[in-house]
């Protein structure tokens, strides 16, 4: 008596399907190009990435777009915080000539700004060993607000002189003295009798100028007109 067998089943169409009848995604993770449903395409063993988020992005609209708007937002924050706050460059003090007595006080001015005390004592005086800390309470002293105001200040071609150079300095187009530098050790720095009254004062050479302005202490050998 011959045994009945059942017919051999085709594959089941079930199968490859999710629960919305939709075919499968396949993930490759070694080499070859491989079809992915509808026709898509993976070269060379790379997972589709894009694919995965884009059909996120569509079931998601709400979510992807305040996404975009986070990762953009912040994009934008970081060039600007980075592009206005520009670190202080004190290699400027081995530059030969006038060229580099003006850009030493340029970049002392940028140094009160942003209250960097390592930096100035490097450009104005970087043989004193107790700069920084005099500085660092002078700096912290001022907000933001207030020693951004060294920008105010308004800087002349720099001169020779017979000790070094100087940088005449003012305030609206008003004259208000004049930043005298020397060289010592093949660099600049700022004159030693005008850097120790500015330390004993515990001012900046440019804060000293805001300071007499804003009618605040008035020390240094600046004096800005009050009104």
């Amino acid at each position: 008596m011959l045994e009945e067998r059942e017919p051999p089943r085709g594959p089941d169409p079930r199968q490859g399907q999710d629960a919305r009848g939709g075919q499968n995604q396949v993930n490759i993770l070694s080499g070859g190009s491989t079809t992915i449903s509808g026709g898509s395409v993976v070269a060379g063993g790379d997972v589709t990435i894009i694919k995965k988020a884009r059909q996120w992005a569509f079931a998601n609209p709400l979510l992807a777009g305040g996404l975009a708007v986070v990762v953009l937002s912040g994009s934008i924050w970081t060039g600007v915080s980075l592009g206005s706050d520009p670190a202080v460059d004190v290699s400027v003090v081995e530059e030969p000539g006038l060229s580099g007595a003006l850009h030493t006080v340029e970049q002392t001015r940028l140094a009160e700004r942003l209250g960097d005390a390592a930096s100035w004592c490097h450009l104005v005086q970087p043989g004193d060993s107790t700069c920084e800390t005099t500085m660092n309470s002078a700096f912290a002293a001022k907000s933001q607000s207030y020693r951004d105001r060294v920008e105010e200040v308004g800087l002349g071609e720099p001169e020779k002189i017979d000790s070094g150079a100087q940088v005449a300095l003012s305030w609206q187009g008003s004259s208000q003295g004049t930043a005298r530098l020397v060289q010592a050790g093949g660099r600049w720095q700022l004159n030693t009798s005008d850097y120790g009254l500015l330390k004993l004062c515990g001012a900046g050479l440019f804060l000293s100028l805001v300071d007499a302005k804003s009618q605040e202490l008035k020390c240094g050998m600046f004096q800005l007109p009050t009104s």
